[in-house]
């Protein structure tokens, strides 16, 4: 949802994938994350594990968007169709394409599993996708998905601390602690919020794997 200028508001768009996601299912957690500052649309989810890679991937620096629910096709020797939903298709910053399935790890272990994953990935050319991965709950770090869950929750811009925010960016030299950043945007805790926007947006990084709070140490990022 947005606000718009004359106090309206508009709700976002729901991505019209090539499989919809379950609705209200009982055995597992489903839901929508709305996507972008701006509002703009949802996409599904039919698992936790599913939520917390999305996003994940999202918050990479090394991944520049997902789709959801992508079809792969093939031809069997009978002459049937085959396919499968990958559960994400991630474009890499570098232009590779990722197709990956998200399981979890119980279900991951089990041989029949196995077996039906590698003879899908073994079916994908190059036009589908670059490489096909597993992911499930063991691949993601905690201290990751914390991250990445506080970026997407401070998404929305807010023009003036970010652009003092910003303007901070040319003067640090080596690393700053966050609380620094925040006491010199001067806007309290839109301070705060501009800086895990910077994160977000890669122009700044941890030096660390930790959790971003008022105490951890952020330099720039060199390179994009």
């Amino acid at each position: 949802m947005m606000k718009m200028p004359d106090g309206g508001i508009t709700m976002p768009e729901r991505v019209q994938t090539a499989r919809k996601t379950a609705v209200g299912a009982r055995e597992h957690q489903t839901g929508q994350v709305t996507m972008d500052p701006d509002e703009g649309y949802t996409v599904g989810y039919d698992s936790n594990t599913e939520m917390k890679c999305m996003l994940v991937l999202l918050a990479r620096p090394d991944v520049a968007g997902i789709e959801s629910q992508v079809l792969f096709q093939w031809l069997e020797a009978d002459g049937e169709i085959g396919k499968h939903f990958f559960d994400f298709r991630a474009l890499m910053a570098d232009g590779k394409r990722v197709a990956i399935m998200v399981k979890s790890e119980f279900r991951r272990r089990q041989a029949k599993v196995q077996n039906e994953l590698a003879e899908v990935a073994a079916r994908v050319p190059r036009s589908f996708a670059d490489a096909v991965v597993v992911m499930t709950e063991r691949d993601i770090d905690p201290v990751e998905y914390f991250n990445a869950e506080m970026m997407h929750e401070m998404r929305r811009p807010d023009p003036d601390a970010d652009a003092a925010a910003r303007r901070l960016l040319g003067e640090i030299v080596g690393s700053v602690r966050v609380q620094d950043l925040v006491e010199a945007i001067g806007l309290g805790a839109r301070g705060f919020r501009a800086v895990v926007r910077l994160l977000r947006s890669h122009e700044l990084e941890l030096t660390l794997n930790v959790r971003i709070t008022h105490e951890a140490h952020v330099r720039r990022r060199m390179s994009k």
